[in-house]
């Protein structure tokens, strides 16, 4: 498998209802047109809306080699109705963005089958193959496992990170790159073959490390989603995105770095195509230098396939800020846990979000079909800086807070840990724990977490040991505090 990877995906919608008369076949042939002005390659994804218009089908009549097809799934009336399922869009709406109707959790299992069946049985008439990639905003892990068992696929991809932009949250999943999802949860690692969906699954579209996961918190002057996607202005400024090609592809990362770009066809090639252009030629560059390698999204997530049986861990690391305010962070994901780690200007070090993987836990919509207009995809918190503080009240692991930190130096050790040095003391990110060392004070403040969780410390007369236990939606985790000479671990528990 390459080291760094970058896809170039695109996916394309049949209509727009809120903006009936734009034009959506000019920007899929424009971003045709410049990936192969670069010489790149890309994934289109195909909405089933779109595979009935001829217009659209025609630009990959002559079956080209540097684009690879494969499926977007958002529901819209010909699908449903083409299986026999009254569409509940808004009037007017042949396909509609609201969760319930627009995505699949919002359909009962067997539904969610037979919708999967006639787009792959659409696609296969039209171009005479099943796809090996597909992908959705949303997908549910029944979906995932259906589509993975019955049509080999080799990648799958959803939305990045994001908490309440549009109709949806996935919160708390891998930061960055690849993993095989739990049988219970899309945005959940398995832990065991046995509770393992063996397609990847990638996030979409190159996601800040800094500001993505707190948009509001720390002001960047830039509109828009702090993603890689051409339409916003983080993925349309030369130097942000030279920016992130340094964060993605030059800084520490762990087994591989990997990053997506692109953008659905909806916004319109006038809102798109600048972006665009900046970004194929920045791209072209770094490949010709041998600094990357575009891959087609299939074929990334097949080389994954042959190179992890089960899911690595992966890092994102920011040692320099886009912006004048001097902020550093990283993420760091294995199957057991995801933390994000934040250095801010003033010489606060701390860990602002801290999430345990457990393979057990289930999705919302599992089996029950989402009957809201959002939806929400979760993990199973510890730190939620973001959703927790209220005010003073704030939910972070400070790390030496009486000291001003000034060094933010980030490596590899063995190919799955990290390490952070920090002045004298180090972070150091295993893929079963977190271990501090040379930390003589560490402080942990839950915040006010959301009234459906529960947070109880457990005394076990142990002095060198420290339990929190936590229940949520009546699933119970937690952590421990183990003190030894001159380390603290920080280890999940199941």
């Amino acid at each position: 498998m390459n080291k760094r990877i970058m896809n170039i995906v695109n996916f394309v919608r049949g209509c727009e209802p809120r903006e009936p008369e734009k034009d959506l076949v000019l920007p899929v042939a424009e971003e045709l047109k410049t990936n192969r002005k670069y010489g790149l390659k890309s994934t289109v994804l195909l909405q089933y809306d779109a595979l009935l218009r001829d217009d659209m089908v025609s630009l990959f009549a002559d079956d080209p080699e540097d684009v690879e097809l494969g499926l977007w799934f958002e529901m819209n009336r010909q699908l449903t109705e083409a299986v026999g399922i009254p569409w509940r869009g808004r009037p007017g709406y042949d396909w509609d963005w609201y969760v319930n109707p627009g995505f699949l959790p919002a359909y009962t299992p067997e539904q969610r089958e037979a919708l999967i069946d006639e787009a792959f049985r659409k696609f296969r008439e039209l171009f005479g193959y099943y796809p090996k990639s597909a992908g959705s905003w949303l997908l549910d892990a029944h979906s995932m496992r259906y589509m993975s068992e019955k049509y080999a696929l080799d990648a799958m991809c959803i939305c990045r990170e994001q908490y309440a932009v549009d109709a949806y949250t996935l919160w708390g999943g891998y930061y960055n790159g690849g993993y095989y999802p739990s049988k219970n949860n899309a945005l959940c690692p398995a832990s065991t073959p046995e509770n393992q969906i063996d397609t990847p699954v990638f996030r979409m579209l190159g996601i800040d490390p800094i500001y993505g996961y707190d948009e509001a918190k720390y002001p960047t002057g830039v509109w828009g989603c702090n993603t890689l996607e051409p339409v916003w202005t983080s993925g349309s400024d030369p130097r942000v995105v030279n920016w992130y090609m340094d964060v993605y592809y030059k800084s520490p990362f762990l087994n591989y770095s990997h990053a997506t770009t692109g953008q659905e066809n909806s916004f319109g090639w006038g809102s798109i195509g600048p972006g665009y252009e900046l970004q194929a030629a920045t791209i072209a560059q770094l490949r010709d230098n041998g600094e990357l390698s575009v891959e087609f999204l299939g074929e990334t997530g097949n080389a994954f396939k042959e190179a992890y049986r089960m899911t690595p861990c992966t890092a994102l690391v920011a040692d320099k800020d886009r912006t004048d305010n001097g902020i550093r962070s990283l993420w760091y994901n294995s199957p057991s846990y995801r933390a994000g780690v934040i250095l801010e200007p003033g010489g606060r070090l701390y860990i602002r979000s801290l999430d345990l993987y457990d393979e057990r836990y289930k999705e919302r919509y599992l089996t029950e079909p989402c009957t809201s207009w959002d939806a929400r995809y979760d993990i199973l918190a510890v730190v939620d800086n973001r959703l927790w503080s209220k005010g003073p009240n704030e939910s972070a692991i400070e790390i030496e807070p009486d000291v001003k930190h000034k060094e933010f130096t980030v490596s590899v050790e063995d190919g799955e840990v990290l390490v952070l040095r920090s002045n004298d003391l180090y972070i150091r990110f295993t893929p079963e724990k977190i271990e501090f060392g040379n930390v003589n004070k560490l402080v942990i403040s839950f915040g006010s977490p959301d009234g459906e969780r529960t947070i109880a410390y457990v005394d076990g007369n142990d002095p060198e040991r420290s339990e929190f236990d936590f229940n949520y939606r009546e699933y119970k985790y937690g952590f421990a505090i183990v003190r030894r000479e001159g380390i603290t671990e920080l280890c999940p528990m199941k």
